[in-house]
Parts: structure tokens; sequence; C-alpha cells
């Protein structure tokens, strides 16, 4: 049998230390506590996301993997809002995720503050059941409004704007239903002046399916023309700007839509037309749908790379912080951003150790950086010449050194 000498020995177990990873009290990761937002999902309200839904949301949305949107025909299943109070600005970028489903695959589609992206996915991690519904289609339809669905939209908008006094056109009320992750732009031109809409994709509008809708309206005197456009979660008005000395105008045309319209294409409406001292000034109002555009992985590596470098703030407080609190309800104290640095570094420099000390009188301590965080517990052991910092976080207790200690102290509010 071979004989294995004690130099060797003792090499091989500083080989095997060399390689054993330093324990460090730093973990920054998704913690759902500090998040708040909404899911959203077909003919329901908004529902408040849970920390499941959170960590998933924050999960997927890491900027990888990413593909491009499926050219077969698919159905919408949720889609998520998700944000933190807690940030500079006291409001974070919301990080949007909507989940989509064909016949082969599972797939995410990502918004963050500088990309947006679409990515396969397993449906395992998203808690969210397929909708069993017709898909969506590849391409934007038109349709009729009937005669009573017309009558009751406009009851709903006059008691949606009690402030306007409506006089409607008699004109058609045009529905459209879109693909997702398309853009509707409504473009208004005159002989010398032109102006655009437009409205991204926003799940929470609603926006897939809505009515279009042209009217007069009176208030304080002031009559203009404008545009209306009704969805299942929202109504919005689009005030059209008024021909100079034009007065009130009269309908000259309206433009029969195809079923189905092709993406780039500007399709005529309603033509208004304006009486300027006895000679005709047209306005034509037009509606146009943009494809989806969505992000390659360069793309997407690049925006990241010149995005605002994330920065680290801290809280000392004395309740524990959630995402569901206004900061002002909070007893915390926030600090500057280089100062969220520094102590970034320093707790990545506390020292295991065995024992803590007393509470401190924030006992509780926050680093967040981006979509990332991390509580400890803060405890004292005052000596007679200077006072020990311990942390703790996971049950694990660590230890700041004295030149450590003596910049935490000098940056707590205690």
């Amino acid at each position: 049998m071979p004989r294995i000498s004690l130099a060797a020995s003792l090499l091989f177990v500083l080989v095997l230390s060399g390689c054993t990873q330093e324990e460090t009290a730093l973990d920054l990761n998704v913690r759902p506590l500090l998040f708040d937002g909404y899911r959203l999902e077909i003919g329901k309200t908004l529902t408040q996301m849970d920390e499941a839904e959170h960590t998933a949301v924050h999960t997927i949305c890491d900027e990888t993997d990413v593909s491009s949107l499926p050219d077969r025909p698919f159905v919408f299943d949720a889609s998520y809002r998700s944000f933190s109070r807690f940030s500079p600005k006291m409001v974070s970028p919301l990080t949007g995720l909507t989940v989509f489903h064909d016949d082969e695959a599972t797939y995410a589609y990502c918004e963050t503050g500088h990309s947006r992206y679409v990515k396969q996915i397993d449906p395992e991690h998203m808690p969210i059941a397929y909708r069993e519904a017709d898909p969506e289609p590849l391409r934007p339809r038109s349709a009729r409004v009937s005669a009573d669905t017309q009558q009751a939209l406009l009851e709903q908008l006059e008691d949606d704007a009690p402030y306007f006094e409506f006089k409607p056109f008699n004109v058609p009320f045009v529905a459209l239903q879109a693909p997702l992750f398309t853009t509707l732009s409504i473009e208004v031109n005159t002989q010398d002046a032109s102006t655009t809409f437009s409205r991204p994709y926003e799940p929470s509008l609603s926006l897939q399916q809505v009515t279009l809708s042209l009217h007069i309206i009176e208030m304080n005197g002031f009559v203009q023309p404008a545009l209306f456009e009704s969805s299942e979660m929202n109504t919005s008005q689009w005030p059209l700007d008024p021909v100079p000395d034009g007065g009130v105008p009269t309908l000259s045309n309206t433009y029969p839509l195809p079923e189905t319209l092709e993406f780039g294409k500007t399709y005529p409406l309603w033509q208004l037309s304006y009486d300027v001292e006895g000679e005709f000034v047209e306005q034509t109002i037009s509606l146009r749908y943009e494809p989806p555009v969505m992000m390659t992985q360069a793309e997407v590596d690049a925006a990241t790379m010149t995005a605002d470098e994330e920065v680290t703030i801290g809280y000392f407080h004395k309740t524990p912080l959630s995402g569901k609190t206004e900061l002002h309800a909070l007893d915390a104290v926030q600090t500057l951003t280089t100062d969220g640095a520094a102590l970034k570094q320093i707790v990545a420099r506390a020292e295991p150790v065995k024992r803590s000390g007393e509470p401190a009188d924030y006992p509780l301590f926050t680093l967040i950086e981006g979509v990332t965080s991390q509580t400890f517990d803060v405890t004292l052991h005052k000596r007679s010449k200077k006072t020990d910092v311990f942390l703790t976080t996971e049950g694990k207790h660590y230890k700041l050194n004295s030149e450590d200690s003596a910049t935490w102290l000098s940056l707590a509010p205690y």
C-alpha cells in the first residue's frame, strides 16, 4: 500500500482550503416582501400579486435567453406589474411581465426600464393557469358596432365625463381588435398641420379591443371635436385641435375599414370640414397600427451595458419594510447613495462569529440594489473605548472590524 508523506498531506489540505469559498454576510437577492404590484387577467379585476409571483417576475425577467415573437397564433394568459417603493426616487420603474402561450410553448414578454423582449419559459415557473380562449389575431381587425351598442357606449361616455356636453356626429363607431404588443397611432391632418397620438401596448388598459367614436364636445362655451377610445378597463379622449376661425366642423366623409388591417398602413376614418371665411378646410382622422418591436439578445445586452448603474441604498429602520407600506409611514432613515455603497462593502467584509450584541436603537438595516435586497438585525456591544457592531442574517452572526464599526456608527442614526 503506498504511503503518503506528511508534507504531501499538508499540501493537499492547503489546496482544499484554498478552494473553499470564503463565507460572507452579503447575499443580495430578490426578496418579494419589498415589492408591490398587480396581476391582470381577462374578465377579472386587478389583483394584488403574491410573493411567489413577484419572485417569478424578477427571476424570469433577467435579460437572458431572449428569443423572437412566435409567428403562430397565441393566447394571452395574464400580465403582471411589479415595483418597489424603496428606491432613490421613491418608486422604482416597473418590471412588467406578460405571459402567453401557443400550441407549442409558453412565453414571457418582459419590460424593464431599458429593455423589452420575449423569451420562452417553463410554465411551471409562473403560477398562472392556461387561459382557454381563441388565439389573438396575427393582424389587426375592424368591425362595425351595432346601434344598440353605440347607444350604450354613448351613455357610458356621458356618465364618465359629466363636465362635457356631447353632440355626437351621425357616424358609426369603429370596433378594433389588435394583436398583443402592437402600437395604435391616430393621425389628425389638415392642410398645414399634423398631429399624431400613439398608444403603445399596456395590458392594464385592455387596448387589444377598443371602440373609437367621434363627437363634438362643449365645455364652458368652448366647442371642439374629440375622439374617444373605449375599452373594457378604460376610456380615453383625444381633443382635436380645431381649425382657426373654422367654427364648428361638419362631417364631410366617412371611410369604411377593411376587416383585416395591414401593419404600417394608414387608414382614414373620418373627414371633417371647416368653413373659414367661405373657404372649406378639411381635417382627416386616420389610424395606423405598428407591429410589435422586440429587442434581440445583442440589443438587450447593449441596453443593459449603457443603462444607469444600479445604485445601492440603505435603510436603518425599526419596523420591517414592506412594499405594501408607504415609506413615510415607516420609522426609517435612508442613507445617501454614496453611503449605501460604502455600507455594502462594509457588510461584505464582516467576519463570521458565534455571538451578537444588544439590539441597536434602529435594530434593522436593509440594503437595496436594483430589484435585490437584504435585511440584517443590528446589535451592538459597547466596551470602554469602542463599540462593536454585529450583523445577523439567516440566523448567522457577523462582526465588523474596528474601522468599519466606527464608519457604521458615524452613518447610523444611533
